[in-house]
């Protein structure tokens, strides 16, 4: 079989556990690049949080991140395209945040806004993802669009919320939960899947000529886009039925491994 690009997720895919890359992962995407494959890299993470792991890797091309509403050109910092969630439907999330007292994140032009910085999630997640969250009232921006929204609690509390976003926006915007403790409010035009397809397009690609690898549910419509939809090992059962194949854990090198079996 022959491919033309990999897209890989980050979190709970390419890197392990302790949000490493392992040289293994690194050595085989690099081979495969000097084979003229084009790498992407497909995240929910911020363009700042990804853009390290970017050039870690060294491999030139696009990282597509907050789920696919920003896609940037990361070693010119170019923003391919934008698609931000508008300002009716953030003040509506806004609403909803403060209703039901869910800490809730608002991303524009790469900075990450909260309310309350002090909240033991917002803490946890600066940490982990080595980030600094700015303190703003959510009712003072001049400009409303946001790249992404993302709610931040534990899994049932964030269940409350789903519930109360369809209730309330239903197919007015795209839902994600990205991680068991992220919920994630976005154009509805954005999703890995269909925003991988169209910067597929711009490269003279086709999904058929395509791996994509995923562990979570916001994977599922990427890996289901393209020919070669991979699920890692440590992916939920409802992201592995979606898919054709399922690869090792990210712990283990389940990317490479799967594109050593296939690829090379």
């Amino acid at each position: 079989m022959k491919i033309k690009a990999v897209a890989l997720d980050l979190d709970g895919t390419l890197l392990t556990t302790d949000k490493k890359i392992s040289d293994i992962n690194r050595d085989v995407l690099k081979e495969l690049e000097q084979q003229g494959v084009k790498i992407f890299i497909v995240t929910g993470r911020t363009y700042n949080a990804a853009k390290p792991y970017a050039e870690y890797l060294d491999l030139g091309g696009v990282v597509i991140s907050y789920n696919g509403a920003k896609v940037v050109e990361y070693k010119s910092d170019r923003v391919v395209f934008e698609l931000p969630l508008q300002e009716e439907y953030v003040k509506e999330v806004i609403r909803i945040a403060r209703r039901m007292g869910v800490p809730l994140n608002l991303y524009q032009d790469n900075k990450w806004y909260v309310e309350d910085s002090s909240r033991k999630e917002v803490l946890e997640y600066a940490k982990e993802r080595d980030l600094i969250p700015i303190e703003k009232d959510f009712y003072s921006f001049d400009n409303y669009e946001m790249t992404k929204t993302v709610f931040m609690g534990a899994p049932n509390i964030l269940d409350e919320v789903n519930r109360e976003v369809e209730k309330i926006l239903g197919n007015k915007v795209y839902k994600a939960k990205s991680m068991d403790t992220l919920y994630e409010v976005l154009n509805r035009e954005v999703n890995k899947g269909l925003v991988l397809e169209r910067t597929l397009r711009t490269y003279g690609i086709t999904p058929e000529e395509c791996a994509a690898f995923g562990d979570a549910v916001n994977d599922i419509e990427m890996l289901t886009s393209v020919k070669y939809g991979v699920a890692m090992g440590n992916a939920p059962h409802e992201v592995k039925s979606r898919v054709n194949y399922v690869t090792d854990t990210n712990d283990n090198n389940g990317v490479a491994k799967f594109l050593k079996k296939f690829f090379f």
